[in-house]
C-alpha cells in the first residue's frame, strides 16, 4: 500500500512539474516570435525602398524623354524658315499695327492719331496662303496669297474728296487728312475687299525676305493701289 501511495505521489509531482513548464515554453515561443518580427519588418522595409528608387528612376527617365521630344520639336516647328512662314510673320506684324503706324507717324504729330489709324487699317486683314513655290535654286520665291481687308478704294477715295473740298476753303492740313481717314475707316457701311496677290521673296543671308515691300503693302491694302495709280 505504501509502495502504491509513493508512486501516485511521484505521478503527482510529474504532473504539477508539467503545468510550471508550459507557461515558461509559451514565454520562450513569444519571445522568439518577437525576436523574428523585426528582422520581416525589415524585408517589407527594404523591398519597399527598392520599388520607390525604381519608380523614381522611371519617372526621371519618363520626363527627360518628354523633354527632348518638347526640345526637337520646338526646333522642328520654328527654326526651319520658309517662304510662306517668312510672309506669315510680316503679315502678323502688320495684322498687330506695326506698319501702319510707323507709316502714319511720319505723316503727323499726333501719335494717337497715327495708333489708332494704324491699328484700324488692319483690323479686318485676313488672308490665306494658296500656293508657295521655290525658284532659282532655292534663292528666289513667290508666295500665292487671298487677302481680305477693308475696302481702301472706297476709302481712300472718301479721303481725298473731304482733302480737295477742304482744300477750296483753305482749311487742309495733314492732321486733317488723318483725322478724315479715321473717320472713314470707322464707317461700318464700307464693306471688305478680297483680292488675289503674288508675293516675290529672295534669300538673304539664309532668311526670306520680302523683295518687293511696296507691292507687298499693296496686296495687304486692297483697292489702294488703283487709286495711288489714279492720282499718277
Amino acid at each position: 500500500m505504501e509502495e502504491k501511495k509513493e508512486e501516485k505521489k511521484v505521478e503527482a509531482n510529474k504532473e504539477v512539474a508539467k503545468i510550471k513548464e508550459t507557461p515558461k515554453k509559451e514565454e520562450t515561443k513569444k519571445e522568439e516570435n518577437k525576436k523574428q518580427e523585426p528582422k520581416k519588418e525589415a524585408k517589407v522595409t527594404k523591398t519597399s525602398t527598392k520599388k520607390a528608387n525604381n519608380n523614381a528612376i522611371i519617372i526621371g527617365i519618363v520626363i527627360a524623354v518628354v523633354a527632348i521630344i518638347a526640345i526637337v520639336a520646338g526646333v522642328i516647328l520654328l527654326g526651319k524658315d520658309t517662304p510662306k512662314t517668312a510672309v506669315e510673320k510680316e503679315l502678323k506684324n502688320i495684322k498687330a499695327g506695326a506698319f501702319a503706324t510707323e507709316m502714319l507717324s511720319g505723316f503727323t504729330q499726333e501719335e494717337k492719331s497715327s495708333t489708332e489709324a494704324g491699328k484700324l487699317m488692319t483690323e479686318k486683314l485676313e488672308w490665306k496662303v494658296l500656293n508657295e513655290k521655290e525658284e532659282v535654286e532655292g534663292e528666289i520665291a513667290t508666295v500665292e496669297l487671298e487677302v481680305t481687308n477693308k475696302d481702301f478704294k472706297t476709302i481712300m477715295g472718301n479721303v481725298m474728296q473731304k482733302a480737295f473740298k477742304s482744300a477750296l476753303t483753305g482749311g487742309t492740313n495733314q492732321e486733317t487728312v488723318v483725322n478724315d481717314l479715321i473717320e472713314e475707316l470707322k464707317n461700318e457701311e464700307i464693306g471688305t475687299k478680297t483680292a488675289n496677290a503674288t508675293i516675290e521673296l529672295k534669300k538673304e543671308d539664309g532668311k526670306w525676305k520680302i523683295a518687293d515691300e511696296e507691292k507687298f503693302y499693296f496686296a495687304i491694302l486692297p483697292g489702294f493701289e488703283e487709286v495711288m495709280n489714279a492720282l499718277k
